[in-house]
């Protein structure tokens, strides 16, 4: 899917060169393919504290394998406090900061319940506490300009 979107970029560029067509730079986005999930293409324009905290969520979210999904998230999980704290920390211009404020305490709040989880001898909460913190991040996502968007090719 990947390799398409490329090659259709190439040749849309290729062909506007060719007919000397002015082409207007597109705006600035950060494509992902999460690891374990080729399938799963993400194209967003975050803020970079976004981007950052997205970068680390995304391979561990649409990871494949189940026990290293779990062991690797929880590995990680004072990285994503601290890439959230950086988040809460920093709302983007236009949006408002009262509701930026609530849904990004709401993210950090989740990896502390997520990092209890992690903590325990059965991890039996994991799933529910980790679609929390996806679903606490989507939230910030949703209060974002229609400029910063986040689009999702399954």
């Amino acid at each position: 899917m990947f390799r398409t979107a490329l090659l259709t970029l190439a040749l849309t560029v290729a062909a506007a060169a060719a007919c000397g067509g002015k082409s207007t730079p597109a705006p600035a986005t950060t494509a992902t393919e999460p690891a374990g999930n080729p399938g799963m293409h993400h194209e967003h324009d975050f803020p970079a504290e976004m981007d950052a905290f997205h970068d680390k969520l995304a391979p561990l979210w649409h990871d494949d394998d189940a026990q290293a999904r779990v062991d690797a998230t929880c590995a990680a999980t004072g990285e994503l406090d601290a890439l959230a704290a950086g988040v809460k920390g920093a709302p983007p211009a236009g949006v408002d900061a009262a509701a930026w404020g609530e849904r990004a305490s709401a993210l950090v709040d989740s990896i502390t319940k997520l990092s209890a989880a992690c903590g325990s001898a059965d991890r039996a909460t994991f799933e529910a506490d980790f679609h929390a913190v996806h679903s606490a991040f989507h939230g910030l996502i949703e209060l974002l300009p229609a400029s910063a968007g986040h689009k999702a090719a399954h």
